[in-house]
């Protein structure tokens, strides 16, 4: 197999969101309705989100794993309600963790791939995520949706089913004018929300989550951003921060060649 060659597609589809409304802002999401969505445990305690973006891998945050034993996270799909606790989803565990020069001082390259321990089957409810196919995209003023199992407020509790928001894509060049310094804002990175009247927002709990578009074409869904940081939850002047996945594509596929994508 040569180095950037990814393994044959599985006979699936990735980017399907079992839509039975349009998107909201703010509130739960229905059922399924985003089958790429993993929740990350640690110790019997959710903490993080992720996505599944194959049959073996999940992508996160790198700061979701930095400075965690990562053989005690254990990783759950097709799950809304995670406090309902009738319900067994589909569980995996990380058995290895990839991170790439992930820096705690001002959070840049916040991303990591976390390589489960056995394979994830494919079903209405666990479906990847489509990874970006122009690596040139910027998406600026794009809607896009995040969605978590994060707090609803900023001092709230974490919610137990999982809710979406959607949030309208900024400019690096528009970010850098709102209250972040210029410098906090790295190349790899993409702000997302409403600076001017703070009305929307990812929130704690929902980092390493996904911020994902519909494509104009197939409306079918993208990843274009990881949830990382921010100042407080949808603060005035104070827009949410991605890790950018344009960026990370070649570094994506070079480090899963051993996983099964579906066509996208």
């Amino acid at each position: 197999m040569e180095k950037n060659q990814l393994k044959k597609s599985c006979t699936c589809k990735c980017g399907e969101r079992n839509e039975v409304s349009r998107i909201v802002g703010g509130t739960e999401a229905s059922n399924d309705e985003f089958p790429w969505m993993a929740k990350l445990i640690y110790i019997k305690r959710f903490y993080c989100g992720g996505m599944l973006i194959n049959d073996r891998y999940v992508l996160s945050a790198a700061h979701c794993v930095k400075g965690f034993m990562w053989f005690m996270i254990k990783v759950t799909f097709g799950e809304h309600n995670r406090c309902n606790a009738t319900v067994r989803p589909e569980t995996r565990f990380v058995i290895r963790v990839i991170s790439n020069k992930f820096s705690l001082t001002n959070f840049d390259n916040d991303i990591a791939l976390l390589r489960l321990n056995e394979r994830v089957p494919m079903s209405d409810a666990i479906k990847p995520i489509c990874l970006p196919t122009d690596k040139t995209l910027l998406y600026v003023g794009v809607k896009a949706v995040a969605s978590g199992w994060g707090t609803l407020s900023e001092e709230g509790k974490v919610s137990c089913t999982l809710q979406e928001v959607e949030v309208p894509v900024l400019s690096n060049e528009e970010c850098r004018k709102t209250k972040y310094t210029p410098s906090m804002i790295t190349n790899n990175m993409l702000c997302a929300g409403y600076p001017k009247t703070g009305q929307k927002d990812s929130c704690q709990g929902d980092s390493g989550g996904p911020l994902v578009t519909e494509r104009k074409h197939d409306q079918r869904y993208e990843l274009i951003g990881v949830v990382s940081w921010g100042n407080g939850c949808a603060r005035v002047g104070y827009p949410g921060v991605y890790t950018r996945v344009t960026n990370y594509i070649d570094w994506i596929k070079e480090n899963t060649q051993d996983a099964c994508y579906c066509t996208s």
